[in-house]
């Protein structure tokens, strides 16, 4: 029996740091050549196994990325600054809000990222979700200020929480990858999810900010 989930893992990044972007074309510059981007999907009659699969090659982009930087890679955390090298071309144009003292970026390096989706291929009963909707469940994105947190970080944890209803609503096999998170830190529930490599219980135990979850 087709699986009712696969996996897809896409990446989007700078081969290296370019400068000014519009130097860069001044001086004859092609940025199609400039940035990497790639995709590859993984079916497997167990989907665990295709997930398996997708994370260790996820995790073969990262160590490449971190081949060129000279580096070693310690932690999912620390990864996600490091890799700015790759992800952000420093042409932001930054702004502040006018009610506001908090800054922000304006840039095209939004797109960029190295991500992990669940495809859904046949949605379950009484889902809102359609055949060959990508659920983001992992990623290291473009960050404006790598020293904030990531508010991606919400969407891939809304994408876990559905990622193992499939599992347990099609009774699919997850070996040792689960784990139940206590997220009450950030507004949430206990939950459980698909281990990933960013260590949420972690982030638990240090979160101390505002309410990330926004109960209904």
């Amino acid at each position: 029996m087709k699986p009712s989930i696969y996996y897809i893992v896409e990446s989007l990044f700078w081969r290296k740091k370019i400068g000014n972007k519009l130097d860069f074309l001044l001086n004859g510059g092609d940025l199609k050549d400039a940035i990497i981007h790639s995709q590859k999907e993984f079916i497997e009659d167990s989907p665990i196994i295709a997930r398996e699969k997708a994370f260790s090659h996820f995790s073969s982009i990262v160590d490449v990325l971190y081949e060129g930087l000279e580096k070693k890679q310690t932690t999912d955390e620390q990864a996600r600054i490091d890799l700015q090298e790759y992800l952000d071309s420093n042409n932001a144009v930054e702004l502040q809000r006018s009610d506001s003292v908090k800054k922000f970026k304006v840039s095209d390096d939004i797109f960029n990222g190295i991500e992990v989706y669940m495809v859904v291929d046949t949605p379950l009963i009484n889902s809102k979700d359609k055949q060959g909707q990508k659920v983001l469940i992992h990623g290291i994105r473009y960050i404006d200020y790598p020293e904030r947190l990531d508010d991606d970080l919400i969407a891939t944890l809304d994408g876990l929480i559905k990622e193992y209803k499939y599992y347990e609503q099609n009774n699919y096999f997850f070996q040792k990858h689960l784990s139940l998170i206590h997220f009450e830190q950030i507004g949430g529930g206990a939950e459980f999810i698909l281990n990933t490599p960013f260590n949420w219980e972690r982030l638990m135990d240090n979160w101390t900010g505002r309410k990330l979850i926004k109960k209904q």
